[in-house]
């Protein structure tokens, strides 16, 4: 009975502190800055460690999850103007900052345009 509520205790404490990734890739060079403004609107402290950024999951009496570091990583590299050349990717505890791949697009066919009754139709007025 108690081996129950110690192994329950364990698993609990062990849960209770994870920490969330966050893979910079391409932004290494403004990681400071990200975390920084991501720090601010978690209200948390984040670590940077070369390219990845780490996000404690608990700040205080609040606890937030990938999700919620997702959102706020899209809020950020929106606020930094960033946001159309990267998306925000996750997996479990790990969010990946990834560029976008533009995909080559032929260019379109330009239309001609309609020709006026008066050269289409057939002359049948009286």
């Amino acid at each position: 009975m108690w081996q129950e509520s110690v192994l329950a205790y364990c698993l609990t404490f062990l849960w209770a502190f994870q920490l969330i990734e966050v893979e910079l890739s391409d932004l290494k060079k403004v990681g400071k800055d990200i975390s920084e403004l991501l720090g601010q609107k978690l209200r948390t402290e984040v670590a940077v460690r070369g390219s990845r950024l780490i996000v404690p999951d608990v700040a205080g009496d609040q606890r937030f999850g990938v999700k919620d570091v997702k959102t706020q990583v899209k809020h950020v590299l929106h606020h930094m103007g960033l946001l159309e050349e990267y998306r925000v990717l996750t997996e479990q505890h790990r969010i990946r900052i990834v560029r976008v791949q533009e995909k080559y697009r032929p260019p379109a066919e330009k239309k001609g345009t309609t020709p006026p009754p008066s050269q289409s139709l057939p002359y049948l007025f009286p």
